[in-house]
């Protein structure tokens, strides 16, 4: 029997989907799914699977199935989203996802169907329906009941190897000098899997025995034929989903991630930027819809947490500053786009900029190798993005210093303010006024970092300078790392 998941109406679901998966159980071996393109008339099968051997290492002996059904549906999404092209210009792409879980009534439910299409409505700009099915197949050997044998008491945290992770675990490792932390990681990149391990393994070597490190691979088979979703809006809402489920294994109730607040509220730069890609992976209603789908899954209160959203990536980066490490940023990957080789960041993305001022105003030297500073070829338009960024920087002093309402001026340009703190100071454990004064501050501090940093990125960047104006409308991006 199947359990359809939707807020569309059944009369309306023939001409609903314009992607149809489906997908085997979910295995750690000889799993697939069937991937319809309805637009294209074409079919294909591929290999899907999961290794999540390492969550044998937890606290808890028992491994709910709700919490199995929760690494299925992130598969499944990761899948989806990786799988379909997405055009940012083009409509919302329409999927219509056949899987089979543990508890297809228990997820099928309203309250439950209704918190995950918002996430995923949100977070994807895509329709999803999903189809559960009752699974019919053996347990994967994580399964099984297996003795405690993982610390207790561990902060999980998200990992991702870039600078944010970086400098947020190094900061709570100064911070609390008795806890212990376990980084989760995921994906199907061999080469982001790698970086994870190069920055923990020094981290292992400053910090020694109080970090553990706990990766979940999703591997895709013969999937060559079909060119992967590059801008794969899901990624952020499927690395979170399963950390939530490493924390549920570890016994913790929270969930945290280090992302400075510049970069999870990511304002657009530009208002006539549509069609561009604007991130929402963690931003901070992105984080309470995440924790209403676990919390409704789980059938207790699960928060997921971003202790540095009232931080600059600057302020971030302090502790490295003030222990003189600054060969560690290095080791980290900041960059939207990495070129194949050496040097692989741009260092003229936004993402770029942002993590090369914020290791100028913290004062580290920065000894990342940039394609832009020392690749051997040309780079067209490396300012483009500068002056946007400027550009934003001018308009938010300017809106932060006409008149004793910061903050009136800061929501009427960028109205995603408010909804931020009207949904989210609770989680945050403030009142409505003290989380208004939060943003003003870090927006007040990014503009102050930025002003006394431009005169040196601009004349870094002042050899590939082009025509290009600055814009007094806003671009996006996603900065992020």
């Amino acid at each position: 029997m199947n359990y359809q998941t939707s807020l569309v109406q059944e009369s309306d679901y023939s001409d609903y989907q314009d992607y149809t998966l489906d997908f085997q159980p979910v295995s750690n071996i000889d799993g697939s799914v069937l991937f319809i393109d309805h637009s294209r008339g074409k079919q294909l099968n591929f290999g899907i699977n999961v290794d999540d051997k390492e969550f044998k290492y937890r606290v808890k002996a028992d491994f709910s199935p709700v919490v199995a059904d929760l690494i299925d549906i992130a598969i499944a999404i990761y899948t989806s989203d990786r799988l379909a092209p997405q055009n940012l210009t083009e409509k919302q792409r329409r999927f219509h996802v056949k899987l089979p879980v543990r508890n297809p009534e228990w997820l099928s439910s309203e309250t439950f169907r209704t918190k995950l299409d918002d996430l995923l409505t949100w977070t994807t700009d895509s329709k999803w329906i999903f189809d559960f099915q009752k699974r019919i197949a053996p347990e994967r050997l994580v399964e099984q009941l297996s003795l405690p044998i993982a610390p207790q008491g561990c902060e999980v945290t998200l990992w991702s190897g870039g600078l944010d992770a970086l400098a947020g675990l190094y900061t709570r490792l100064v911070m609390y000098p008795e806890q212990q932390f376990v980084l989760f990681g995921t994906g199907s990149n061999d080469s982001v899997y790698a970086r994870q391990e190069r920055v923990y393994q020094e981290i292992q070597s400053i910090f020694p025995g109080r970090c553990h490190l706990f990766r979940i691979p999703i591997r895709f088979d013969s999937s060559s034929e079909q060119h992967k979703n590059k801008l794969s809006r899901a990624r952020g809402v499927v690395f979170t989903l399963l950390g939530s489920a490493c924390t549920y294994l570890m016994g913790q109730q929270v969930l945290y991630l280090y992302e400075n607040g510049i970069g999870a509220i990511n304002l657009p730069y530009r208002e006539s930027a549509v069609g561009l890609d604007h991130s929402r992976s963690v931003h901070p209603l992105t984080l309470q819809k995440v924790s209403d789908v676990v919390s409704q899954l789980l059938g207790k209160e699960f928060q997921v947490k971003n202790p540095f959203l009232f931080w600059t990536k600057a302020e971030m980066c302090k502790s490295l500053a003030d222990d003189g490490r600054d060969d560690l940023p290095p080791l980290t990957m900041s960059c939207d786009s990495p070129h194949r080789q050496k040097p692989v960041q741009c260092g003229y993305c936004s993402s770029c900029l942002l993590r090369r001022q914020s290791l100028a105003a913290s004062r580290i030297t920065d000894k990342t190798r940039y394609v832009v500073l020392h690749g051997e070829r040309s780079v067209k338009k490396p300012s483009l993005c500068f002056l946007n960024m400027q550009a934003q920087v001018k308009t938010l002093d300017s809106l932060l210093s006409i008149s004793d309402e910061p903050w009136k001026n800061l929501t009427k340009k960028f109205p995603i303010l408010d909804d931020i703190v009207d949904r989210t100071a609770t989680a945050e454990n403030l009142s409505l006024i003290d989380m208004q004064g939060h943003l003003v501050q870090l927006y007040q501090k990014y503009v102050s970092e930025w002003n006394a940093v431009e005169s040196h990125i601009a004349t870094e960047l002042s050899n590939k300078h082009s025509d290009h104006k600055a814009s007094s409308k806003y671009v996006v991006s996603s900065q992020q790392g």
